[in-house]
């Protein structure tokens, strides 16, 4: 049997709104609202209940029912969702937001639709409204993702970092955020991030189902990111034995940060470690990275003018792919 809701039971919905909606109340339609309403709560066939719905706020452009009609009308996006008709969520969301553009529900059922869909532009529309109504990490992590995939780094940055505001130890997040400003030339901003980085990785705890060993290999792989940011803005500072000790912190946690590699020959190279710069430079060059290429150079040249010829250097490359895992 059909709950019966009365005229005054219906403002239970929201009760938080009762100053506003005794307002509408009292307007010159809210018989004719209710009566609708009440039309379509009752409908028992789906289409025609939808129908009826969209009628309503197509019609009464505020009404105090809102919230009721906003609840009947999520049941259509459940059943989407159950049955993974995304586009189909999709729509149905985008047909009531065409006449309630600030509805949570709709907005909800929108991001998750489009999420699902791979519509980029549509999530970072729904998603930004979602978090406009509700903020939430995820939320924020949902845009910032989206916006990265579009490669707007400076809106991923800002979402980025609301995600951070949520939740300060969301590594993921922490780490774009830093790689982001170096891809700026922002090193200032890429350390400030590296930094909480590194504070975050010694409080986050293990993910359930992850095993330790990989576990670890993540965090080392994390830090050894880290340090490489700080010791470039070392580097850059003129600072040889800061950057050094940082450049090392990068290399012993993850032993294949090519970078850290190839600035270590540098700064071997700078302190007469010739040996130690040979190694380091080789070690850059097996791994293939960014700096391949002039790490090859320094590499030659280095080797070279130390041993009058490469003829040993056969040899270098392959204690430098031992030692780097390869």
């Amino acid at each position: 049997m059909r709950p019966i809701v009365s005229k005054a039971l219906v403002f239970i919905v929201c009760i938080g709104c009762i100053p506003r909606l005794l307002g509408f109340q009292d307007s010159d339609t809210y018989n004719q609202e209710y009566d609708l309403y009440e039309k379509a709560e009752a409908e028992a066939d789906a289409t025609k209940k939808k129908a009826l719905l969209l009628e309503f706020v197509q019609t009464y452009s505020q009404s105090a029912l809102d919230p009721n009609i906003s609840y009947l009308y999520a049941q259509f996006y459940q059943a989407s969702r159950q049955r993974g008709q995304w586009q189909q969520m999709a729509t149905t969301a985008e047909n009531f937001l065409r006449h309630r553009p600030d509805d949570a529900t709709a907005i909800q059922a929108a991001t998750q639709a489009y999420q699902n869909l791979g519509n980029t532009r549509k999530l970072v529309d729904f998603g930004s409204k979602l978090y406009t109504e509700s903020p939430s990490a995820n939320t924020a992590y949902l845009v910032a993702q989206a916006y990265q995939s579009l490669n707007d780094q400076v809106n991923f940055r800002k979402w980025a970092q609301r995600t951070i505001q949520h939740a300060p130890n969301n590594l993921e997040m922490l780490v774009a955020v830093s790689n982001s400003y170096w891809g700026a030339n922002d090193l200032a901003r890429a350390v400030e991030y590296a930094k909480k980085t590194l504070e975050a990785a010694d409080k986050v705890k293990k993910p359930e189902g992850q095993t330790d060993e990989a576990w670890t290999a993540q965090l080392n792989q994390i830090r050894g990111f880290s340090y490489r940011a700080l010791g470039e803005q070392a580097y850059v500072a003129k600072n040889m034995n800061a950057a050094r000790e940082n450049f090392e912190a990068a290399a012993k946690h993850d032993v294949q940060n090519d970078f850290a590699h190839y600035r270590l020959g540098f700064i071997y190279w700078g302190a007469g470690r010739t040996d130690r710069a040979i190694l380091s430079f080789a070690k850059a060059f097996v791994l293939n990275g960014p700096s391949v290429k002039d790490s090859r150079d320094q590499l030659n040249q280095l080797y070279r003018s130390t041993h009058g010829n490469t003829s040993g250097l056969t040899t270098v490359i392959q204690n430098a792919r031992a030692e780097v895992g390869m």
